[in-house]
């Protein structure tokens, strides 16, 4: 699979998009971005098989799948290939935090997919668009992932820190960097001055489901 630059979305980040009404900046942001938008199918069918069952998300389903029919968002099958990268990624993440005896579950199988299709691949700047904060920072900071397991579960966590490495290389961005860029692009057009604008679209994402702390949201809106 090749292409000059790829986006990957998780099934999260185009939730978040979603329920704040900002599935629409996608075509004109790919057409900035100059590359491909693609989600894996278990994503797919987290987003809309599963959503078109469901009448509170109906709507947003059929949103998304819009978006699919028009070659915005561009489905990758799950191919032997695919399914066994996303099984040994799988494998390794849910391997690397144990306490009492029992392995720590980190991820599942849709933003896993996501990973699998990052190393399968083959493009010179491409990153996973993932809003849930546990993956990314099982990506950028494993060691203060086992801090906040620890904090979190009140127990002692052994960290099989030989698995930290293998992660180190996916580059992650969430659904608020991508309302930055919509704004900063003109995308997003609001009545109000450029940092109560940036604030009003990354609260929104934060209280919709991205892992965005309110430190990096008033560190955003000074940019």
């Amino acid at each position: 699979m090749e292409a000059k630059k790829a986006l990957i979305f998780d099934s999260g980040a185009i939730i978040t998009l979603a329920l704040n009404d900002l599935l629409y900046i996608l075509e004109p942001l790919k057409r900035v971005f100059r590359g491909e938008f693609y989600i894996p199918e278990p994503v797919k069918k987290e987003v809309i098989d599963r959503s078109l069952q469901s009448k509170k998300f109906m709507l947003e389903a059929l949103m998304i799948k819009s978006l699919i029919n028009k070659g915005i968002l561009k489905v990758i099958p799950s191919s032997k290939i695919l399914k066994r990268e996303t099984k040994k990624i799988l494998d390794i993440a849910n391997h690397t935090f144990k306490t009492e005896g029992e392995w720590i579950r980190l991820i599942h199988e849709g933003e896993t997919s996501c990973l699998a299709l990052f190393n399968l691949i083959d493009a010179k700047d491409k990153a996973i668009v993932i809003d849930e904060r546990t993956t990314r920072m099982l990506c950028e900071a494993p060691k203060n992932l086992h801090r906040l397991l620890e904090t979190k579960l009140q127990k002692k966590i052994k960290a099989i820190e030989e698995n930290y490495s293998f992660f180190k290389n996916f580059k992650i961005i969430r659904s608020s960097e991508l309302g930055f860029i919509a704004y900063k692009k003109r995308i997003i057009q609001l009545p109000a001055k450029s940092k109560d604008a940036l604030r009003a679209i990354l609260y929104a994402t934060k209280y919709k489901g991205c892992a965005i702390s309110n430190y990096e949201i008033e560190i955003a809106k000074k940019l």
